[in-house]
């Protein structure tokens, strides 16, 4: 059997009404009927699924705002009795306002209510944090969240006319999430316990991940032997030996990489060496449903072990550490000279060194940030990075400082004319 996933590729839409909302292709949905009574909206970085019952609609999720739940909202053709949050990120409950005409019951973890608030006390960060990790605009209007109505810890059961739904609540890519089954459909709807690609389980901007507990999740949805899996918001979705096959695959690279950070810690490796050290095992490296395209191994690793390590790397000068502006700035004046920084990084670039030229280079950077031959380095430096990565956060990333580079070389030349 072919191992590649059922699922429509939303960039590709295939007789389908679709959208582009922001940006090329970024916000196109697409439609699609993989079973009877279930229906899916796929977008590139977000989806939903809702369920029809003989007494009503059960929606999964909600898109990541307004227009594409709209969308939505003309495809459903009954009365929205429940909504289910799979957790709390932004793409799966951003256009829940858009299904609150009939007045829904809205479930989700206990935990979900805080992190709406953390949202709201960090509007800011997050904001810039999306504008790295994505390559979106500035948010400038608060979001219309809505609330859960009712929530839970454990398991939780309902039914509605002729299907169950069973409801899980585990702690994954966040403390809030739940997943759900449907035994009569045979049909999992996990949320993102998979995404389709290599487990985002690292993030570098957002809070610790729980890497065992992920496992356990997945291990808890396979032995239910499930016929179908929606993941990725329902943007993906596996059928028969496919959807096994991926939460094989999953459990088995969560678990083997868990453990190698465990022992690298317990052997006393620092989290710089084992970032290098930890490894896919071999015959998954090639798996379809672990490609490096969203996440990364390193993230994995750094992920992991800060649920298990503390801050501190065992290195004394790290225990208070003064900013680290102040202790470039020393290290540069012992050097004295920006021109032995800057060949040295060229050096380093020409022998494929790219990362280490950038670390190099640093020390110019943050103790002469106005230093323009230092900037174009840079930017050649992250633009040699970034050509040559295939995951989204991280090339993304190479691209945001590349563009704040050139805006801060913009600058200085204005004050100087």
């Amino acid at each position: 059997m072919s191992q590649k996933p059922f699922e429509i590729d939303p960039t590709k839409p295939r007789d389908a009404k679709s959208v582009n909302i922001i940006g090329e292709g970024m916000m196109r949905v697409t439609f699609t009927d993989p079973l009877e009574d279930v229906h899916t909206a796929v977008m590139v970085i977000s989806g939903c699924a809702w369920v029809d019952t003989t007494d009503g609609v059960v929606l999964i999720d909600t898109l990541i705002n307004k227009v594409p739940a709209g969308m939505v909202l003309e495809k459903i053709s009954g009365k929205i009795k429940y909504i289910i949050y799979t957790h709390g990120h932004m793409d799966h409950i951003g256009g829940a306002s858009v299904f609150m005409r009939d007045n829904p019951e809205v479930i989700a973890s206990k935990y979900l209510p805080d992190r709406l608030e953390k949202y709201q006390m960090t509007a800011a960060h997050r904001s810039l944090i999306n504008q790295m990790q994505f390559n979106l605009p500035p948010i400038r209007r608060p979001v219309d969240y809505v609330h859960p109505t009712k929530t839970f810890l454990g398991d939780m059961t309902f039914t509605l006319g002729d299907k169950t739904f069973e409801l899980h609540t585990a702690r994954a890519e966040t403390d809030d999430a739940v997943w759900v089954y449907i035994p009569e459909l045979k049909a999992a709807f996990i949320g993102d316990l998979m995404i389709g690609v290599f487990p985002n389980i690292g993030n570098p901007w957002k809070p610790t991940r729980f890497t065992l507990d992920w496992a356990k999740a997945l291990e808890e949805v396979r032995a239910l032997d499930p016929e179908y899996v929606f993941c990725n918001g329902a943007g993906v979705t596996y059928k028969g030996k496919q959807a096994l096959d991926a939460l094989d695959a999953n459990i088995e690279v969560i678990r083997d990489m868990h453990d190698q950070v465990v022992k690298y810690i317990n052997e006393g490796m620092h989290i710089t060496e084992m970032i290098h050290k930890v490894k896919v095992p071999d015959h998954l490296k090639k798996s379809p449903y672990l490609r490096e395209i969203y996440s990364r191994p390193e993230f994995f690793v750094f992920n992991t072990y800060r649920w298990y390590h503390g801050y501190f790397d065992h290195n004394p000068a790290h225990l208070l550490p003064r900013p680290e502006k102040e202790v470039m700035k020393e290290i540069f004046g012992l050097i004295g000279d920006d021109n032995k920084l800057i060949k040295r990084s060229k050096e380093l670039l020409e022998n494929n060194q790219p990362q280490l030229a950038l670390q190099v280079l640093d020390v110019l950077i943050q103790a002469d940030p106005d230093n323009i031959e230092g900037r174009k380095l840079r930017i050649e430096l992250l633009k040699t990075i970034g050509d040559g990565d295939k995951c989204l956060m991280s090339k993304n990333t190479w691209f945001y400082f590349i563009k704040k580079d050139k805006k801060h070389i913009r600058s200085i030349k204005a004050k100087k004319t």
